[in-house]
């Protein structure tokens, strides 16, 4: 794991005009925001779907509408105040909403804030995905929420698989008074804070989906990605851990995870299927995360080791684990999975949250990233 994080940066800004982009940066500094500035629009197209918002100067546009980069939100083309209704010609083109400067500084401070996340300290976003079917992404979220938690800091985890039946079940939470996600579904803008409204499991907050009762009950529908930017903002600003376990494969709102996400951990399954899938999975995250591991769930007797998965996959592996009777029999009486210190997941996890917290620490000699759980070497 490299010391400095390799998640793109927040804010994009492509200039070219002194003049205008100095006015940007004013409003960037007044939002407590430093931008990555590109002078040359061909530099966006590794950062156009992962920044969180990307701020185009009029003068490039003609040349960035040439470039064939697919739709995305949160992209705003500037111009001087003088320059009105020219400007808006180019807003169709590229999917952006237009902003006047000076005129429209206030606006765009409050956007560029919300970009950065309204982060406070050194909070961290995460996300679980699964490699294939059945491996477990669901359980690593939790358990690693779970220590996490234990570890003292405040964690938020929320679910984002309408499919998965609500990650509450795997926390002993399903009983628990608060908000699930039906009550935000709609949400969009700035929320106000979630501590306190949602269900809350030793020490862990989680905004879960609902389930459903016998057919013909409606299904569960998957959040929109507005509904999940909000959350994520809010969350990203009252708590310092946040988790999400997303479905596969990606969707609009996962997107939204996937590019705001410090570390996204893609659960290997330890078979052949397992890796097969995963190698897929692998693919469709290519261009939405910045920072993609591997966790390997190990299995009785399968020849897959971490050497393959990197191999075969093209990811590091930083954790590996062993299935554990023990995780399924917890899981059935409610308890959160890796609870026992002593197990390979809680091992494996707070493996992870070591990792995750050397990202802010200054470059120098560093551990291996595997964990010992399985006891073996990547």
């Amino acid at each position: 794991m490299r010391a400095e994080p390799a998640r793109s940066p927040h804010v994009v800004v492509l200039a070219t005009d002194p003049d205008l982009l100095d006015r940007v940066l004013a409003v960037a500094a007044a939002a407590g925001v430093e931008p990555r500035v590109l002078p040359d629009p061909g530099a966006i197209r590794p950062l156009w779907a992962m920044a969180d918002l990307v701020i185009v100067g009029v003068e490039v546009a003609p040349r960035l509408a040439t470039m064939a980069l697919p739709r995305r939100d949160d992209v705003f083309l500037v111009a001087p105040d003088e320059a009105g209704g020219e400007t808006t010609g180019w807003s169709g083109p590229l999917g952006a909403a237009v902003v006047l400067l000076p005129g429209g500084a206030t606006w765009l401070t409050a956007a560029i804030a919300d970009a950065g996340g309204g982060r406070a300290g050194a909070s961290r976003l995460v996300a679980f995905v699964g490699g294939s079917g059945g491996a477990g992404a669901s359980t690593c979220a939790a358990a690693f929420a779970y220590q996490a938690a234990q570890l003292g800091r405040s964690t938020l985890l929320i679910d984002a698989d309408p499919r998965g039946g609500g990650i509450d079940l795997l926390l002993g939470a399903e009983g628990e008074p608060g908000w699930r996600w039906p009550r935000l579904d709609r949400a969009q803008g700035h929320l106000g804070q979630l501590a306190g409204q949602l269900p809350r499991v030793e020490g862990v907050d989680l905004l879960s989906m609902a389930r459903v009762g016998p057919p013909p009950a409606e299904l569960p529908t998957e959040p929109s990605a507005e509904a999940v930017k909000a959350v994520l903002l809010a969350g990203l600003r009252d708590y310092q851990v946040v988790v999400v376990d997303l479905p596969r494969p990606p969707t609009d709102a996962g997107a939204e995870v996937l590019r705001r996400a410090d570390r996204t951990y893609l659960v290997v399954a330890g078979d052949v299927r397992g890796l097969a899938a995963a190698r897929q999975t692998a693919a469709e995250l290519s261009g939405l995360c910045s920072d993609l591991a591997a966790v390997l769930r190990l299995r009785p007797g399968g020849q897959v080791d971490a050497t393959t998965v990197r191999d075969g996959v093209g990811i590091e592996v930083v954790a590996a684990v062993r299935d554990e009777p023990g995780v399924l029999r917890a899981a059935d009486r409610g308890e959160p999975p890796g609870r026992s210190a002593r197990s390979a997941l809680a091992k494996a996890c707070r493996s992870l949250l070591d990792q995750l917290a050397e990202t802010d620490e200054p470059p120098g000699p560093r551990r291996s990233t595997m964990s010992a759980a399985d006891g073996r070497a990547a």
